[in-house]
This record gives C-alpha cells, structure tokens and sequence, in this order.
C-alpha cells in the first residue's frame, strides 16, 4: 500500500465489485474517460478486469491501483501506470475519481502525486504520459498543478457526446517530478 495524508493506493480486490458497478456505468464517468461508447458494464467483465490488474502486475505490464479514503477505508476510484516500456522507462498514466462528489476536492491531485512519486522513485521512470480530453478542465487544472505540461493536441480526435473534441497529450520527466518535489517523498 501506499498512503498519502487522505488517500491510499492499494490492489484492487474482488470485494471492491460492488462499488465499481455502483459508479461506473455512469455515463458522465464514461464520458470522461472516453469509454461510453463501449456501452454498460456488466460485473462479470469488471471481475474479469480486476483479475487483469494483478496478471500485469505480475508481468510488470502495469501497475494499477485503488483508491481508498485514509479516514474510513472507503473505495473512491482508480488509477495507475499502464503500458510501462521498460527499455524507454516511459509509462501512461490514469485516473478516474467514481463519485462525482468527491471531484474537485484534492483526492485526484494526492492520487496522481502518489503515483508519479513511485514511478520515478520506485520503478525509476522516466516519463510518463497522459490523455485527457479538450473538455474536461478539471482534469487539466489538475494535471497541470502537479507538473504535467501539454506537449501535443490530436485535434478532433473523438467523438463524444454528440460533438468532437480534442485529445490533449501531456507528461512529465522524472527530473522535472524530482525538481517539484525537492527531493522528497509525497507520501
């Protein structure tokens, strides 16, 4: 486990099923993250997926983790580091904070500090990278805050919701991570 002040990462567990299909066929969540137009989720395909997650840990592939409340052990999304190239030492990063509740309250930005603290520090990265869409500010406002920089745009790229938007390509060094952070550990 990792722990930060409010939040903590750990593996996803089977027990957490209920939660996921509690949130995550909502279509505002789907949009984000640019998954709705694969339709619901059924709990036997997100079974399947939480099964996935410790397969490619194992395979050193990703690193994908839940995200829990440090006061009352609550699930509250997921996030992780996924295509890791181990010869580039590059990797993708993603979140996805489920309760539209908790948005805008600082889980997201600990979260992604978290991760970016044991890429670079732990699995000695050197890159990583994200997507996020033209439309989702909050997302970026985030990302920018803990270092991110936008480093390329796919104009158009989507079609969501009825209308085209725009897929914004950032990352973030290992350098530039260790700079902000002076050093020290987030956690």
């Amino acid at each position: 486990m990792i722990e930060g002040k409010r939040v903590r990462l750990r593996s996803f567990e089977l027990s957490d099923l209920d939660e996921i299909m509690r949130h995550w066929n909502n279509m505002e969540l789907r949009n984000l993250l640019g998954s709705a137009d694969r339709g619901p989720a059924c709990r036997s395909d997100e079974e399947e997926w939480v099964r996935s997650t410790w397969k490619q840990r194992q395979e050193r592939k990703a690193f994908t983790f839940a995200i829990e409340t440090v006061a009352d052990g609550k699930l509250m999304g997921g996030t992780g580091l996924f295509d890791i190239d181990w010869t580039s030492r590059s990797a993708t990063f993603g979140i996805s904070i489920y309760d539209a509740k908790k948005w805008g309250k600082g889980y997201g930005q600990e979260s992604t500090s978290l991760v970016l603290d044991f890429a670079f520090r732990t699995l000695n990265l050197n890159r990583v990278e994200l997507d996020t869409f033209d439309f989702n500010k909050r997302a970026q406002k985030c990302y920018l805050k803990v270092g991110f920089k936008e480093v390329g745009r796919r104009r158009k790229a989507r079609f969501i919701d009825g209308e085209y938007c725009d897929d914004i390509i950032m990352d973030i060094l290992r350098d530039e991570w260790l700079a902000k952070s002076k050093g020290r550990k987030t956690w």
